[in-house]
């Protein structure tokens, strides 16, 4: 087994989850703040963030707890409906592993909530460990999900692959390397700005990078 790490993202990274986003918070801006219409920047907002962070924007603080719960009812009920996965992500976690390299995901969704999108694809058998909000202190940008990571597979070097601010600065925190996806709704702009290792247009690119920068390290 190789002794580098390479860690995703799950939404808007492995997983298009973009609608079943979208559909949840009018889900519960419809019961919560109906007539309240949500903008398409509004939205866009929403990708990245925790849903603590999104709903005490528009609420008090004593009703998160209970918008999270209606939130993540609706959410978990409907990733059929609205979730596909990218373009080659499959092929690319299937030829990594092929490879000899361990795969992870850190993500800022609750572990149970990521194993669903997962087990929908039947990808979730090609990870070593899957890291939700439920299983770190703090969540991204803060590097400790990674560090978990890289401390249980006893890998010393890694990589970190997203599509947010916060993911290309939880691998910079945790002194891995950096890819950004250019497939993200919310444009690359901001995440160029944090100077990632490499950008990638689809996700089989990858292979060739984790081979290269393996060789380097």
């Amino acid at each position: 087994m190789q002794d580098f790490v390479v860690m995703f993202d799950l939404d808007g990274t492995l997983l298009n989850t973009d609608l079943l986003i979208h559909q949840s918070f009018e889900h519960v801006f419809q019961k919560y703040k109906p007539g309240y219409v949500l903008s398409e920047e509004e939205h866009l907002s929403f990708l990245g963030p925790t849903l603590s962070h999104t709903f005490s924007r528009y609420f008090p603080s004593e009703m998160v707890e209970e918008l999270i719960d209606y939130y993540r009812e609706f959410n978990h009920e409907h990733h059929q409906d609205y979730v596909t996965v990218y373009p080659t992500v499959i092929e690319t976690l299937q030829e990594l592993k092929k490879r000899g390299f361990h795969l992870a995901v850190v993500t800022t969704k609750l572990s149970d909530a990521a194993y669903i999108g997962l087990d929908l694809f039947d990808i979730r058998k090609e990870f070593d460990m899957i890291i939700g909000c439920d299983h770190v202190e703090d969540v991204k940008p803060s590097p400790e999900g990674i560090h978990k990571v890289m401390a249980q597979t006893k890998c010393s070097q890694g990589l970190y692959i997203g599509d947010n601010v916060t993911d290309i600065l939880a691998g910079k925190n945790a002194g891995v390397y950096t890819v950004g996806v250019k497939w993200t709704p919310k444009g690359t702009l901001e995440m160029e700005k944090l100077n990632p290792d490499f950008m990638i247009d689809e996700m089989i690119e990858l292979v060739d990078i984790v081979e290269r920068v393996n060789k380097n390290v």
